[in-house]
């Protein structure tokens, strides 16, 4: 076999073995006013239900939607503000798709168990349990798949770039990191878990590259490896641009990703992503 076959993978997702044959792709839906990328933010109720039709249409497996924008130095709203801002369309979603998993991006534990009850079956936590050590209780309590993030310890998306971590290091660092808190959710009964290396949460630009070249590492932690980095700044910065110019970018950073063991892709085109798996696919026949 060789070193970079997809490697499948089992999610018991609402009581449900989902089997995962192929790279996965996840559609981006950010219902709040300030997130990175201008294009991905959707307010009212109808625009995220035809946003999210769009991203089905296109290829997308499953949806991710949050309510809270987590790039670096953004304000954190409220809980009910952040709540207020995808009840109703989270609702929409899961009676508009009930055969599409519907993660539910936050950092916040209130906010995963009130998603997890309006019919969200995925947590997808940028802070990897670090604002909230609570949320891994409600994961654990209600047995859903987890997305396990590496994040800067005792920080928040205002302050993580604080002191971010260096390329010599980020390695070894996040693979510690992820193995610790591995250990730590098994002990609780959390073993549907997905790692996120976490590009560009604490880290500085070099050190992001170093960690995607370095990425097929995370495979020892035998647990699927979760990408996000679609249109991220380490793309535009690196290439004195913006994220709306950032599409071919992100197409050739995920077909390396691929290369390197990602097995989930959480994008905002998933029409572009499907068609490097597909590209991709041909090249490891």
């Amino acid at each position: 076999m060789k070193d970079t076959a997809f490697r499948p993978f089992y999610l018991n997702i609402s009581g449900q073995i989902w089997h995962a044959k192929q790279p996965v792709i996840v559609g981006v839906i950010n219902a709040t006013p300030d997130s990175f990328y201008a294009k991905s933010r959707s307010i009212q109720t109808n625009d995220i239900i035809t946003a999210a039709e769009n991203l089905v249409l296109d290829g997308a497996d499953w949806i991710d939607i949050g309510g809270c924008s987590t790039r670096p130095g953004a304000d954190t709203p409220s809980i009910e503000e952040e709540w207020l801002r995808i009840e109703s369309s989270l609702k929409e979603l899961v009676k508009k798709f009930p055969n599409v998993p519907i993660s539910i991006d936050t950092f916040r534990s209130e906010i995963a168990q009130k998603a997890i009850d309006a019919g969200a079956s995925i947590v997808n936590d940028i802070s990897g349990g670090t604002i909230d050590p609570k949320i891994w209780n409600v994961v654990a309590k209600n047995k859903v798949p987890y997305v396990l993030t590496h994040y800067p310890q005792g920080s928040t998306p205002k302050n993580m770039q604080n002191e971010p971590l260096g390329s010599k290091k980020v390695f070894s660092a996040v693979f510690q990191e992820l193995s610790a808190s591995i250990d730590n959710l098994h002990s609780l009964g959390v073993n549907d878990l997905l790692i996120d290396p976490g590009f560009g949460f604490g880290k500085t630009i070099e050190s992001n590259y170093k960690l995607m070249s370095d990425l097929s590492g995370l495979r020892e932690l035998n647990h699927p490896i979760y990408i996000g980095i679609s249109r991220k700044s380490m793309l535009w910065k690196l290439l004195d641009s913006s994220p709306n110019e950032m599409l071919p970018a992100s197409s050739a950073i995920h077909l390396y990703a691929l290369e390197k063991g990602a097995q989930i892709l959480r994008v905002h085109d998933p029409k572009e992503a499907n068609q490097i798996r597909t590209i991709w696919k041909s090249l490891c026949q």
